[in-house]
């Protein structure tokens, strides 16, 4: 604080009584608030000069009094000016004198991160260290991953000052196994790079003779942790060395997690034949060894890793069997891990109503075990945003986000993803800002992966297809692993991108540019290429699901319209296959394939699909798609309108007397109770006289109707 600054705070403080200063330099050293009776026994004052020294500070509002008996300063840089005044030696006798008083009451472990501050403060490293590993055990008991794993770097601080004497001694708490604990602790609160560094640090206090199981522990830990952060071939090297440290005879716990997790890093880095062999000889010994929650793990590794995968039924069985044994176990992380990848089967099925009991059922978990920020609890977080958005229901899908965000501020692409691609959607001009931001700072898989969708869409809206392509290479290589496998996105990407190089070269064909035509042809039969080769082989080598051939559906109508025009059978198939339930996907594709029948000569159908597109567009809020559908009717309508003197035949005998209606001015709602019908049905009939009549807007359609005498001024008319 600037000394000017203290100086000012200080002259209330110093027109106090003797007595009244004194009081109040020691509910400084308590901290925020204290209690009555603490403050008496700290201040050794009877009660009668406490109490009147308290209602003079509180009279010049220096203090006030709180709920349960307890005083504050009224405000924070208050406190800290008369904290600051106090000398070194008087600062440090009055927290000696807390944490003695607060020692000596009970509740010891809900004041063990109280007492370990004073102990600190007071010089006193030893009993600092004790209450600090106390503080700790607390917030691990009631869920608090980050407040345990500050209270264990506390203590990591104060270790080597604290001689070995005078440590907490039994199992657990050597160096080495508080530096895991630490990382673990980490690692939960969503901390994953300071997890691998606490990792690494554990590695390094490691001794030549240090008992090998430990040694094994720790390099298991450590490759664990890597491949959290995506560094695979470090995160192999570390699990083969911890595998190779230990004996598979006589089986134990710790080779069966060191080979659970070398199963993993194998895989990863496309060793599946290893993966697959390890994992399988390690479930058999922890069965036999009863290590439920390892057995839990290995079940979950060989669902994914077999064949059929978590889309698979029967890989579906060993999940569910899985989620039993480690919620038996008390494993919370491993039931996690079964939850996320039940939701995420389902979702790689198809099944997106089956996806949400299982994201639900985690999150709910994961609050109940303090473990929100841990990593399996943040990709639930983003499936069930994306479900959301997926789904159409977009409204619920930017409220969740919002919340989430407000939960877990620093979680970035997993709590705002999926509300950015509504945002885009929507034409909001602030979701380009919003996604290049999530790219600053260190490397972030999902804020990268969420970037480069949002920038390569917003490319291709803008119909920009250097930068598109740009986004969309530059993230596809960003989120290449280290063994050269390409992320499933990559086909989504690619499809994104070949919309704006379609565009280029269909109009660099129309403008005879043939040199420029061929460079586009050539850019999107590559990007075609690299969604084939991705959709059809997939992270794990198995082909996609349906929202990966969905997207390479999409790539390959874009690939033909870039080479030879729109093809309608092309675009039918896409609208087919995001009927799985993308209702965005399917409406954009819709479109596309009404450009394609506008082109065929199919008028009719045509204008049956922008219909739907026109409705689908409303329901969402998507203007920008709302725009490009009322363009091509409009671009349509020359050749597409009948006759003036047929356009009355061409509206039903209901849709022109909704056209009346319209015509004086009536809402849907209003239609409706006219003519003894919904409003949404009254809603249907009036986009059929838009698409009929050629019409953008209700005010144009009836504008259309009064120059082509479809109906007829009324005298009451507006």
């Amino acid at each position: 604080m600037p000394s000017g600054l203290a100086d000012v705070l200080l002259i209330r403080f110093e027109q106090l009584s003797d007595t009244a200063q004194q009081v109040l330099r020691t509910a400084a050293v308590a901290g925020r608030r204290v209690e009555h009776d603490l403050l008496r026994e700290a201040v050794g004052l009877p009660e009668e000069e406490l109490e009147s020294a308290l209602r003079e500070a509180v009279g010049r509002q220096l203090l006030v009094a709180g709920d349960g008996d307890t005083y504050s300063f009224r405000h924070a840089l208050a406190r800290e000016a008369v904290y600051a005044d106090l000398l070194p030696g008087e600062r440090a006798r009055l927290h000696g004198a807390f944490a003695r008083l607060l020692a000596g009451r009970g509740h010891r472990a809900e004041s063990a991160a109280e007492r370990a501050h004073h102990y600190r403060e007071s010089h006193d490293l030893a009993e600092a260290l004790a209450a600090s590993l106390e503080a700790a055990d607390h917030a691990q008991r009631v869920g608090a991953p980050a407040e345990e794993h500050r209270h264990l770097e506390a203590a990591l601080d104060v270790w080597s000052a604290v001689a070995a004497e005078d440590r907490p001694s039994g199992a657990g708490t050597d160096r080495v196994t508080l530096t895991l604990r630490a990382s673990a602790a980490a690692a939960h609160a969503g901390e994953l790079h300071r997890a691998v560094s606490l990792t690494r640090s554990a590695l390094t206090q490691l001794g030549q003779d240090a008992d090998s199981e430990l040694a094994a522990r720790v390099r298991y830990t450590l490759a664990g942790n890597l491949l959290s952060v995506d560094s695979l071939t470090a995160a192999f090297a570390y699990s083969s060395e911890a595998l190779a440290m230990i004996p598979e005879e006589p089986p134990s716990r710790t080779w069966v997690w060191a080979a659970a997790t070398h199963a993993m890093a194998a895989r990863h880095i496309g060793e599946n034949d290893t993966a697959l062999r390890v994992a399988r000889r390690a479930l058999s010994v922890a069965e036999k060894l009863r290590v439920t929650d390892a057995q839990a793990d290995l079940l979950i590794s060989l669902a994914v890793f077999d064949a059929g995968g978590r889309r698979d039924p029967g890989g579906r069985e060993q999940l569910l069997r899985a989620r039993e044994l480690a919620r038996g176990s008390g494993n919370a992380a491993v039931e996690l891990r079964a939850l996320f990848n039940l939701a995420m089967g389902c979702y790689e099925s198809g099944a997106l109503a089956e996806c949400v009991p299982w994201l639900t059922e985690g999150l709910d978990r994961a609050r109940r075990a303090g473990l929100l920020s841990s990593p399996y609890p943040l990709e639930m977080r983003y499936l069930r945003l994306l479900v959301l958005q997926v789904l159409g229901r977009w409204d619920e899908c930017v409220e969740a986000a919002a919340a989430d965000a407000e939960v877990l501020p620093a979680a970035g692409g997993y709590t705002v993803g999926p509300a950015l691609y509504v945002a885009l959607a929507r034409g909001d001009r602030t979701a380009e800002q919003r996604a290049r931001a999530l790219l600053e700072g260190p490397f972030d898989w999902m804020a990268t992966l969420v970037a480069g969708i949002v920038l390569t869409d917003a490319a291709a809206q803008r119909r920009d297809p250097e930068e598109a392509v740009r986004w969309m290479r530059s993230t596809v290589a960003a989120l290449t692993d280290e063994a050269g496998t390409r992320p499933d996105v990559a086909v989504r990407l690619a499809a994104l991108a070949l919309s704006a190089v379609a565009d280029a070269a269909v109009e660099a064909r129309l403008a005879g540019d043939e040199s420029g035509a061929r460079r586009w042809t050539d850019t999107a039969a590559e990007l075609v290429e690299l969604a084939r080769d991705v959709a059809l082989r997939g992270e794990d080598g198995t082909p996609q699901g349906p929202e990966g051939t969905a997207w390479l559906a999409r790539a390959e109508a874009e690939g033909i319209r870039a080479v030879s025009g729109p093809d309608a059978a092309a675009w039918a198939r896409a609208v087919e296959a995001f009927g799985y339930g993308d209702v965005y996907e399917r409406t954009r594709c819709r479109l596309r394939h009404a450009e394609a029948l506008v082109a065929a000569g199919r008028r009719e159908e045509a204008v049956a699909e922008a219909r739907l597109v026109r409705e689908t567009a409303d329901r969402l809020a998507a203007a920008p798609l709302r725009e490009r559908v009322d363009a091509l009717v409009r671009g349509a309508r020359p050749a597409d309108a009948p006759p003036a003197g047929d356009r009355a035949g061409a509206l039903t005998a209901r849709e022109q007397d909704v056209l009346r209606l319209l015509a004086l001015g009536r809402s849907n709602r209003q239609i409706g109770e006219e003519l003894f019908i919904s409003g949404k049905t009254a809603s249907v009939h009036v986009s059929n006289i838009l698409a009929k009549l050629g019409a953008s807007s209700r005010g144009e359609a009836v504008a259309i109707a009064y120059r082509e005498g479809l109906i007829a001024p009324e005298p009451s008319a507006p």
